[in-house]
């Protein structure tokens, strides 16, 4: 349906453990990729951001092939390990109060412990 009729979306949700612990269902993904790929040259896998770039300002199945949003790839940088992770007793006394959790992370602890509405946990929102 999604590509016969209304072209809508079809969103691809796999937990990338899943895959790895299951290499024939890797294999089997990447050969399907490959197939659609080959035999649909107007069908792209992109990201869910880019979906929503294109949904902001859509453009023709001629035009996505140099659709700037699609143009821009992944390169992330070097990868740095962190052996000691900090070690962050925080509250939260707007949602949770009296309590503490304990929270590790590689970078600076937040001010408070990360919530809906203040996801950085700086306290502000």
């Amino acid at each position: 349906r999604h590509f016969d009729q209304n072209r809508a979306p079809l969103g691809l949700f796999f937990h990338a453990a899943w895959l790895k612990n299951n290499p024939e269902f890797l294999d089997a993904f990447l050969y399907w990729v490959d197939e659609v790929l080959e035999s649909h040259p107007e069908a792209y896998f992109i990201t869910m951001t880019q979906v929503i770039q294109w949904i902001q300002n859509p453009v023709s199945v001629d035009s996505a092939k140099n659709y700037a949003p699609w143009q821009e790839k992944c390169s992330p940088g070097p990868r740095q390990n962190c052996l000691v992770p900090n070690s962050c007793k925080l509250s939260n006394d707007k949602e949770l109060p009296g309590e503490s959790l304990r929270m590790y992370t590689c970078v600076r602890c937040p001010n408070q412990y990360p919530w809906l509405n203040d996801p950085t946990g700086d306290g502000l929102i």
